[in-house]
């Protein structure tokens, strides 16, 4: 196949969804299709490269100035700027199927390519694409509410990564059928330590972008609970490693210094993948206290680095986490962590079922066999 990809995030820039982007593009490849990503330019990445794999990447100037980070100008000034260029390489390289990461902002130029060169397409949300999904987004979802639904009807497959995020779609728009593929990890990258270190204290893992969404607001001002319960259970002291920077870093840490944990609460900051790997490997548990996800690409890393996972049900939950850890709401969620972190022949246990489960379910090569049987069925719609 000779398949187009439309991505406003490629990494190095974007969170899961560009993640996602990355390694389906690379599966692809792979496996032997032509594959051309249309993304946004940022800093000094060149215009245009040809990945190891042998899939086209082409970046187009914008406005983008975050790298983890679009605001809808940014996404907006990325479309203007595809528009004419995926026109050009539509007409010269004639493309199979297109697949659009996401509904916004890419889907007004994937709508317009199978309209006018009757390209079919397929739309990959990303959560944020979705009205109602984020508040900062209010009262342009008002606006584009009529574009999206146009999106979707003329997609040829649309496509979501949980079953969370598959009826928040539906809870907007009905009519439709979704499809669910699940988010991959890559397994050979992440993976457990050979021997952990031995320490005194039991390590509580937290990595992602610092934002109110991610609910460590809620578990900070418990932390002193869970520390005299486990120091009661175990004789140990626990530790809060938070790995991440973002907007809300500053209120996290005044809130950890009001409530008097700044002992049991370590900030480290944004780290590099490899860097990450160490934490990971390091930890005794991950936890994800989230008010909304898609499906967390972290939890899929902390599992495959054979870590137990403590997460709010929250979208991709119930995919992830089964016998490998525990789903408690806010409420309980101290409580959770108090008995794993009280037990470690359970902790060990839920994490060799965490790798058990990556490797079952979530390896990248399966995903992307999934994604190439669902855009093969479109060429021709």
């Amino acid at each position: 196949m000779k398949i187009l990809i439309l991505s406003h995030e490629f990494p190095p820039i974007g969170g899961g969804g560009a993640n996602a982007c990355f390694f389906l593009t690379r599966e692809f490849a792979q496996k032997g299709h032509q594959v051309t990503i249309l993304t946004a330019q940022f800093a000094d990445l060149p215009h245009s490269e040809i990945t190891k794999e042998g899939a086209r990447i082409i970046r187009v100037p914008c406005r983008r100035k975050n790298k983890e980070k679009s605001s809808f100008l940014e996404m907006f000034s990325y479309l203007i700027r595809a528009w004419k260029q995926a026109e050009q390489l539509v007409k010269k390289e004639k493309y199979d199927i297109c697949l659009t990461f996401f509904g916004i902002p890419s889907g007004p130029l994937a709508l317009h390519l199978k309209r006018k060169y009757k390209l079919p397409y397929v739309v990959r949300f990303g959560g944020g694409d979705i009205p109602g999904a984020q508040k900062r987004f209010r009262y342009l979802y008002l606006i584009l509410a009529p574009m999206i639904r146009k999106i979707w009807k003329n997609a040829s497959r649309l496509l979501a990564n949980s079953e969370g995020l598959k009826q928040r779609a539906l809870a907007f728009e009905e009519r439709y059928a979704i499809d669910i593929i699940e988010n991959g990890v890559d397994n050979q990258f992440f993976t457990p330590s050979e021997k952990k270190k031995k320490k005194n204290h039991i390590v509580i893992l937290f990595v992602s972008r610092l934002i109110e969404g991610k609910g460590l607001q809620y578990m900070i001002p418990k932390l002193p609970r869970i520390q005299e319960s486990v120091m009661h259970n175990t004789g140990r002291e626990i530790q809060l490693v938070i790995v991440g920077d973002g907007p809300y870093r500053a209120a996290l840490e005044q809130l950890t210094d009001e409530t008097k944990v700044r002992n049991l609460v370590r900030f480290e900051g944004r780290k590099n993948k490899d860097q990450v790997l160490r934490y990971y490997q390091a930890a005794d548990l991950f936890l994800l206290p989230s008010l909304s996800e898609g499906m967390p690409n972290v939890v899929l890393e902390a599992m495959a680095s054979g870590l137990p996972i403590v997460i709010t049900p929250c979208e991709g939950s119930k995919e992830l986490v089964t016998d490998n850890g525990v789903i408690a709401p806010l409420d309980n969620f101290a409580d959770a962590l108090i008995e794993l972190c009280s037990d470690e022949a359970k902790r060990t246990a839920m994490g060799r079922s965490s790798l058990r489960r990556i490797e079952e379910a979530f390896r990248w090569e399966s995903i992307g066999s999934r994604y190439l049987s669902i855009l093969q069925d479109c060429i021709g719609e």
